[in-house]
């Protein structure tokens, strides 16, 4: 399950990003854009985020995932679409496809709890 090294990272990322805002900083959200060739499974990111925020400041956070759809290009005719399912020809042309989307992983915002006076 590559959900719990994907979660790790991010919760490192986290920690990196409150330490900055100062001790008392807590996150409450982190939202994330994963694109669906990274084949991340939402319901096993979300557990594997609870289970690796455990003990930390993103402890009790909520996770948000924005599934990134699979858009491509084709290189014969340049149209533009996205994928349902993998596919990389074009229907139109029988071209071969470039990926413009889908292969994202990122860390889009973090809310942050300071109790700082």
């Amino acid at each position: 399950m590559h959900e719990m090294s994907l979660a790790c990272t991010v919760v490192e990322e986290v920690e990196r990003v409150l330490d900055e805002c100062g001790p008392k900083a807590r996150a409450i959200s982190v939202r994330l854009e994963v694109g669906r060739l990274r084949a991340v499974v939402p319901e096993a990111m979300e557990f594997c985020f609870e289970a690796a925020a455990l003990g930390t400041r993103a402890e009790g956070a909520r996770l948000i995932i924005d599934q990134i759809p699979i858009r491509v290009r084709c290189e014969t005719c340049d149209d533009e679409w996205t994928l349902e399912s993998v596919e990389f020809f074009c229907p139109a042309c029988d071209g071969g496809v470039s990926v413009l989307s889908g292969k994202e992983l990122l860390l889009r915002t973090i809310e942050i709890e300071d109790d700082e006076e």
